[in-house]
């Protein structure tokens, strides 16, 4: 029986139609991306290759379908035909994948590369660099932000400089954040009134109620796979995935 079903999955897969062949630094099929940030991105994609010798790509296309998932489709599209993405035997790597009508965006890095952008870091260049842009409709602005980041945070890593690539820093430890000292203020604040209160016999609220309900959370970013690798090569990837906007524990958007 678990021959049987291994069998109509091979088979299932086999005639799934190929991914368009990535070509080009940026290879949009769903034609959503503007002239100037297709010419920007090429520019910094290219300059980030002479820099480190490092290969991003970025593609757009209208769905994944008939895939189940952007997931199984990025993993498709990065193996490129068997060419893959990044110089063979580096797995040097890293594809950024949309598809508009599914409203899903993937991040696919090769291994040489997963040092430098692990799940956190892909995660957040989805949200607070891609995301806020999607949300416009603006495509070629958010890809121009969320491949600025990764280039920038690679050449950080690798100890290079790009010129004529604006440079946003990122800190070297993945999905650290500030330590927020705001809230020891306030919580000092609350424990004083409390207190005060206590002293009365009555219990009082900050602003009418006591606070609750402080949640934050990102959708799924990690995972693992297996591809082609190398524009001309091959290797293993990993991939980091999220969509554009927080719904339940995944991230969706409404157009």
């Amino acid at each position: 029986m678990a021959f049987l079903s291994a069998v109509v999955l091979l088979l299932a897969t086999s005639t799934q139609p190929a991914p368009p062949a990535l070509t080009d630094t940026v290879n949009d099929f769903a034609h959503v991306v503007d002239d100037a940030s297709r010419a920007e991105l090429d520019r910094r994609i290219r300059a980030l290759r002479g820099a480190t010798g490092d290969v991003l790509v970025v593609a757009t296309v209208p769905t994944y379908q008939p895939y189940g998932s952007i997931d199984e489709y990025a993993v498709k599209m990065f193996e490129n035909g068997g060419r893959g993405i990044g110089d063979k035997g580096k797995d040097n790597g890293l594809l950024i994948v949309v598809a508009v009508q599914d409203r899903g965006v993937r991040i696919e890095v090769g291994y040489d590369l997963e040092q430098f952008i692990p799940d956190g870091f892909a995660g957040e260049t989805i949200r607070q660099a891609i995301a806020p842009e999607f949300r416009q409709g603006r495509y070629g602005p958010g890809l121009l932000a969320g491949a600025t980041r990764l280039i920038n945070r690679i050449a950080e890593q690798r100890g290079v400089t790009i010129p004529d690539v604006p440079v946003e820093r990122t800190s070297r430890s993945s999905g650290s954040r500030r330590f927020p000292f705001s809230l020891i203020f306030w919580i000092i604040v609350i424990v004083i009134i409390i207190s005060r209160g206590n002293r009365g016999g009555r219990r009082r609220y900050w602003g009418g109620g006591p606070w609750s309900g402080w949640s934050g959370g990102v959708g799924s970013f990690g995972g693992g796979g297996f591809g082609g690798g190398g524009f001309g090569g091959g290797g293993r990837h990993r991939h980091h995935h999220g969509t554009w906007v927080r719904q339940g524990d995944r991230i969706t958007i409404t157009l």
